[in-house]
């Protein structure tokens, strides 16, 4: 399972979102032979998916991609100096989306890669981010000072399901309480929310394409 998405409490629409990753990367940041897809569904509630979330209304971006990863080096590196590199944390592209909106919560999951990144953003700045690559990296940012446990004694959260619950406790301010079978399964939750709305290609072949909203893009729920 792999996903990267952003969770705003903020309308989002696939045209906006389009707008916003072109504003963000020049044609030279995207690498050729891929394919980039946006996904947006909302509004919905922490409430609709646990019992003590909260009602208020969430917007959440998915990206997928197709090819490999969608930026070049020179993508990457306009990420890393917009000061993304001192969280020492992959660069994705959805982190570009949090930088712009200036609010919300980003999360990055993949099995393959063992790992589980998520970061929080108030007031156009990163305030906090965590990571646990492979259980041998432990990478924390409390918006100023990274601290990097390489392998980490202790692992306050767990495992990388403990990384995503941190993630949502931080973004949300509340903690949101899991038995054994949602806190298993908190990953699929997720992953849900985007998983089940058609993907709409912004980008083939490293070449921004000309996107027109498509309103069934959106799930809307409550």
């Amino acid at each position: 399972m792999e996903f990267a998405q952003f969770h705003s409490f903020e309308p989002r629409s696939i045209e906006g979102v389009a707008s916003e990753l072109r504003r963000s990367f020049r044609p030279a940041s995207l690498r050729r032979r891929t394919d980039l897809a946006v996904i947006v569904a909302g509004p919905w509630r922490p409430a609709d998916l646990w019992t003590d979330g909260i009602e208020r209304l969430v917007w959440s971006v998915g990206l997928e991609t197709r090819g490999g990863p969608v930026l070049s080096d020179v993508g990457e590196a306009e990420l890393g100096r917009a000061g993304l590199a001192r969280r020492q944390a992959p660069i994705h592209p959805v982190e570009a989306l949090a930088m712009r909106a200036g609010e919300g919560l980003v999360v990055v999951y993949s099995d393959a890669a063992q790992l589980a990144y998520v970061s929080v953003y108030r007031q156009r700045h990163l305030a906090w981010s965590l990571m646990l690559q492979d259980r041998v990296r432990l990478v924390r940012c409390d918006g100023q000072v990274v601290q990097v446990a390489e392998p980490p004694r202790f692992i306050a959260e767990g495992d990388r399901t403990g990384v995503l619950l941190a993630g949502l406790h931080q973004w949300l301010r509340e903690p949101i309480t899991l038995d054994d079978t949602e806190r298993l399964m908190l990953p699929d939750a997720l992953a849900q929310i985007t998983g089940e709305c058609e993907p709409a290609w912004i980008a083939r072949d490293g070449i921004w394409l000309e996107v027109a909203e498509d309103p069934g893009a959106a799930r809307a729920s409550g």
